[in-house]
């Protein structure tokens, strides 16, 4: 977590989209791999380890890079990074429909206004950073309230608070963990945490579930309450196919209320699990390639389904059948998001594009180009004005079409997934 940010009112002319590749960098890119000849021996890689409001507004870099003590500017070094990067893809153009050069047309179609401010700068943290064990995988970072942060680190998961300033190690701190989890075995590749509750997945199979401890604020005070707080609740391996990395995992309510565990995996599975009731298995349904997303309607009758493949489905809850396919993207998908009204979703695509779907008439409404990568998280806000995509340290924020002026935007991380 790096950098946090507190929403502006802004008029929206005709459906902009804001890029923020101005703030985000990766600063070890940056100073090693594209300048390591201008770097001084006594230069620190790390830069500064926190940025206030006040130092942003005198100057200072955001991310805390010293760029003053090398021979490069930030702006030079950004000219150069958009240059320079290559977007990972799986399928080349002999493997695909079409070639990748045919989207230039539907995202030409698509206009787009940038430049509107939607966010000023508020703080930078680099004392929670997350750890990326796999490059396609990005659901390491969860909120539960405006300031209480979840980040994996190395095979334990972070708690940091930005209103103590403190972070807390969650796995590790159980007396009895390392009896119940095999931390050198886990590997963490996902994780997601709501209420009370987070849940991790690992490279091999491996699922487990923390009570959170009392004293770490919770904004589900009933199940925080609960005699087992502060525990570990589950703990085994839900596959034991050779290729069983978890992609992803959600915590969504069912129509009864229950919190079940939504779960991908590369074994061609995704698992529905109740999360209240010792984690039996509510549903699963197979695929005919592994499952990187997959994510429930507002309504809870249809979970949206990608993977490695250009299709997206569209699948009953309750019967498992095939409702839709959505097969216009041109490489592996990894993101998706349903808009709060249930009629619209979203799909994001290592083509480097996020693609926005009606399934009342399975139609795409439109195709918006990322600027550096492949789109790897989605989230709509809560009143459905706006969707975020992330890409590797980028961001864009698109008001969705129909609304007129932009309300005060407060951003939670949960609703963002990954940062």
């Amino acid at each position: 977590v790096k950098l946090i940010w507190k929403g502006l009112g802004t008029k929206r002319v005709g459906l902009p989209m804001m890029m923020d590749d101005d703030y985000f960098f990766d600063e070890e890119d940056a100073l090693t791999s594209i300048y390591p000849d201008n770097l001084d021996e006594s230069f620190d890689i790390g830069g500064l380890s926190r940025v206030t409001k006040d130092q942003f507004r005198r100057g200072c870099d955001p991310q805390g890079i010293r760029w003053d003590q090398i021979n490069i500017t930030r702006s030079t070094y950004r000219n150069q990074r958009l240059l320079q990067y290559e977007n990972y893809e799986n399928l080349d153009d002999s493997a695909r429909p079409r070639p990748h050069s045919s989207l230039k047309a539907e995202i030409d179609s698509h206009v787009t206004n940038r430049g509107h401010s939607f966010y000023e700068f508020e703080n930078s943290e680099k004392q929670a950073r997350a750890n990326i064990v796999h490059f396609q995988l990005r659901n390491l970072v969860w909120a539960t309230t405006s300031h209480d942060v979840f980040v994996t680190q190395a095979e334990d998961i972070q708690h940091f608070s930005y209103v103590t300033n403190k972070l807390t190690p969650i796995l590790s701190r159980f007396e009895d963990s390392k009896e119940k989890i095999s931390l050198d075995a886990l590997h963490m590749s996902t994780m997601c945490v709501q209420g009370s509750i987070c849940v991790a997945g690992g490279f091999f199979g491996d699922l487990v579930c923390v009570k959170l401890p009392s004293d770490i604020h919770s904004d589900d005070f009933t199940r925080a309450s609960s005699p087992d707080t502060g525990k570990v609740l589950f703990s085994e391996k839900i596959t034991s196919d050779e290729n069983a990395i978890t992609n992803s995992i959600l915590l969504q309510e069912s129509k009864q209320g229950a919190l079940e565990a939504v779960i991908t995996n590369n074994d061609s599975q995704i698992r529905i699990l109740d999360v209240d009731n010792s984690f039996r298995e509510v549903n699963r349904m197979h695929f005919p390639w592994p499952v990187n997303f997959a994510t429930l309607s507002p309504d809870r009758n249809l979970v949206c389904v990608l993977g490695d493949s250009t299709e997206c489905m569209l699948m009953d809850v309750t019967t498992s059948r095939r409702v839709a396919v959505c097969d216009m993207h041109l490489d592996y998908s990894f993101a998706a998001a349903w808009h709060p009204d249930g009629n619209i979703f979203a799909t994001g695509n290592q083509d480097k594009t996020a693609r926005i779907w009606d399934r009342r008439m399975m139609r795409c409404l439109a195709t918006l180009g990322g600027r550096l990568g492949a789109i790897r998280s989605l989230r709509f806000t809560e009143d459905g004005r706006y969707m975020v995509a992330s890409y590797r340290s980028l961001r864009c924020l698109t008001p969705f079409a129909g609304h007129g002026r932009a309300r005060r935007l407060r951003p939670h991380l949960r609703r963002q997934g990954s940062i």
